[in-house]
């Protein structure tokens, strides 16, 4: 069995070219400056755990029925139900933006920092060609029905993306409405006889994004990189990942 390296790209000071910082990579630096640190200066790879394959199948089953909408240049029908008049955007580059490890980037000189995002969809007004990006999301929740009102502290998670994404397209030269959408898919587990099926309730979450602090963020992400100290840890009770090294420290010096 061949060895995963556990090593990943890491910034080099003394390199001209730009430093690509990921949608990921900016939470990772908002949730936690030493783990941001230790991955990206240090080299040390995210032990943190690999997606949920349930939330890949749905994105991927999502995309087709927002492609067939693309197409036709229909409202997508979640949306019509909504009385949301958007359609998915045509562009010869959106199957790029939506791909992983590519995505929508823009090169944010001031810090020398590519950043890039991987949406999920984009979604047009013809009206004002003003554009809307949207995330898919996909769980089972008892509150499903309370989601739609974004007042969990994950949930901040969640803007922060459609933010980033509203940012990426802005400087990509489009025209943004500051209507950002989730799609959020809620599994039910109700049924008592299972038919090896798994129904979901879909509700349409409208998000007013406000991405004035990605810039700010970015400047503040290139100074911890050419920082020569590593950051103290966080407070265990907020980084899973400082609570476990913090812990593994202290069994060694037992």
């Amino acid at each position: 069995m061949t060895k995963k390296n556990s090593r990943v790209r890491r910034f080099d000071p003394g390199s001209s070219d730009p430093f690509t910082v990921s949608r990921t990579r900016i939470q990772n630096f908002l949730d936690c400056n030493r783990c941001f640190y230790v991955q990206n200066v240090m080299g040390v790879k995210d032990l943190r755990g690999f997606p949920f394959r349930l939330n890949d199948a749905t994105d991927t089953l999502l995309k087709k029925t927002f492609d067939a909408a693309r197409e036709k240049q229909v409202p997508h029908r979640y949306f019509k139900k909504e009385k949301i008049n958007l359609v998915p955007f045509k562009h010869d580059k959106m199957d790029e933006w939506r791909q992983n490890f590519q995505g929508i980037k823009y090169h944010y000189k001031k810090a020398n920092l590519m950043v890039q995002g991987a949406v999920d969809e984009i979604l047009i007004n013809l009206k004002t060609n003003a554009l809307s990006p949207v995330e898919f999301k996909s769980t089972q929740s008892k509150d499903g029905e309370q989601t739609k009102y974004l007042g969990k502290p994950h949930h901040k998670f969640w803007k922060n993306q459609l933010e980033v994404y509203g940012y990426l397209l802005e400087k990509n030269g489009f025209k943004i409405s500051e209507d950002s959408y989730i799609v959020f898919c809620n599994g039910d587990i109700s049924p008592e006889d299972w038919k090896e099926s798994l129904q979901f309730d879909v509700y349409v979450i409208n998000y007013k994004m406000d991405y004035s602090w990605v810039e700010p963020t970015l400047n503040e992400i290139k100074k911890l990189l050419l920082e020569k100290k590593i950051p103290d840890f966080s407070d265990p009770d907020e980084c899973d990942m400082c609570r476990f090294l913090q812990d593994q420290k202290e069994m060694r010096n037992l």
